[in-house]
This record gives structure tokens, C-alpha cells and sequence, in this order.
């Protein structure tokens, strides 16, 4: 059966230019937040970091085993599980990894498609657990943003279209199915740059940034409370 010429379309050209997109948007965010954190740090005092406890924290937020069960931890664990099945599913794939390959020329080893789809399967229950939490708890739902549930939708909507279209029993017709699928991916990809999906590349430097943040130039801090206070302000 020939390749319909949709997918063609879409799996080349229009999949290169949104891959453009968030390579160069997530490229002026990384260079962005260098150069503001090379600025801060030239203009502090106290320019002795320690960086290598920045770099345990940092570690030990990507890999928070210890520390999903401390507060919420059904929240918690969900939101590791759906990030874990987003890694598996569009970094491990088989079919995923080549459209790479013929799109950018790159490729690795691919996981065990039942063990992406057991993946794919535990990221749909919890991404599902994440939307309605933030429909139903207050607190959450204070918090949420229109985006926050654009993209849990985008994201749900492509890990069911994917899961089901390689199902025997799937109703739809494949290639309906699979354009559904690839058009929520490619929206979704054009909106990583965009969006707070960009912590994927910020997130290593958050810890370092924070750490910068508060190594103020002499006297900064007492100078704070002078505006703050005026200058019977309290001594820091």
C-alpha cells in the first residue's frame, strides 16, 4: 500500500520546520539564561559558588525518587510516571526513531515495544489523573492556567491516538487516526519553546541561577533594606 501523501508531507517538510522551531527556541532560552546568569555573576561580590552542591540538587530534582512521597505523593508519583512515559515514548520508540533517522540522519537503539507500550499505558492513567486533579481540586485548579490544560490535552491525545492506532482492534481507520496523532505532535512541538514544557532544557539551570541570585554585590543586602526601610532600616 503506497504511502498517502499526507504523511509524506508532513513526516518531511513540515516536521523539519517544527523541529527548527523549538531547536532554535530552546537554543535563545539556554543562551538567554547563560548570559543573564554570566551577568549576575559579574556584578556580584561574592563570586565563590558552590557548585558542586548545585550540582547534587540539580540531580537530585531530575532523578526526586526520594522525594515523591513526601507531599502528595499520588500527585507526585503521577507526575513522575507521566514525565517518564513522555522520555520512553518519543525518545525509545521504534517508529518514532525512524522518522528521525530519515528526517535528521540520527538514531539510537529502540526499547521493547511492549515495554513502550506498558510505558505509553502508565503515562495515559496518570495524565489523566493530572487533568482531573487540576479540574477538581481547588487548590490545583487556583493555579492552572488555559495552557496547562492545552497541553495535558495535546499530550493525552497523543499518547491514546498512538497507543490505539497500533492496537488490531482499533475502529478508526489507521491513517485517520495516524494524521490525528501527528498533527497534535507537531503542534505540540512548536509550542515547547513557547511554553513551561521549556524547563525540559532550563531545568539544569535553575538551581545555579537561584544560587547566583542571592550572591549579591557588597553591601546589596543592606542597601535592600535602605529602600525598603529608608535608612533607619534594620541592620542585615
Amino acid at each position: 500500500m503506497p504511502t498517502p501523501t499526507w504523511i509524506i508531507i508532513i513526516e518531511g517538510p513540515i516536521l523539519r520546520f517544527a523541529l527548527v522551531i523549538v531547536l532554535l527556541g530552546l537554543a535563545r532560552l539556554v543562551f538567554l539564561s547563560v548570559w543573564g546568569m554570566l551577568a549576575a555573576t559579574h556584578r556580584a561580590g561574592d563570586r565563590n559558588l558552590p557548585y558542586s552542591q548545585v550540582f547534587k540538587e540539580t540531580l537530585g530534582w531530575l532523578f526526586p525518587l526520594h522525594r515523591l512521597h513526601r507531599t502528595r505523593p499520588v500527585y507526585s508519583y503521577a507526575s513522575f510516571l507521566f514525565h517518564l512515559g513522555i522520555i520512553v515514548s518519543i525518545f525509545f520508540l521504534q517508529n518514532h526513531l525512524d522518522i528521525l533517522q530519515a528526517t535528521m540522519g540520527i538514531t539510537w537503539p529502540a526499547l521493547p515495544h511492549l515495554l513502550v507500550d506498558a510505558f505509553t499505558l502508565a503515562a495515559i492513567i496518570a495524565g489523566t489523573y493530572l487533568l482531573l486533579h487540576r479540574l477538581y481540586i481547588r487548590s490545583t485548579r487556583s493555579l492552572s492556567k488555559v495552557m496547562d490544560y492545552i497541553l495535558l490535552l495535546l499530550l493525552l491525545n497523543i499518547f491514546i491516538s498512538g497507543y490505539v492506532a497500533g492496537r488490531s482492534w482499533n475502529p478508526i481507520p489507521y491513517h485517520q487516526l495516524m494524521l490525528f496523532h501527528t498533527l497534535n505532535g507537531l503542534v505540540l512541538i512548536a509550542l515547547i519553546p513557547f511554553t513551561k514544557i521549556a524547563h525540559c532544557v532550563l531545568f539544569p539551570l535553575v538551581r545555579l541561577a537561584s544560587e547566583i541570585a542571592w550572591h549579591l554585590t557588597p553591601h546589596g543586602g543592606t542597601n535592600v533594606v535602605k529602600t525598603l526601610y529608608g535608612s533607619e532600616g534594620r541592620k542585615v
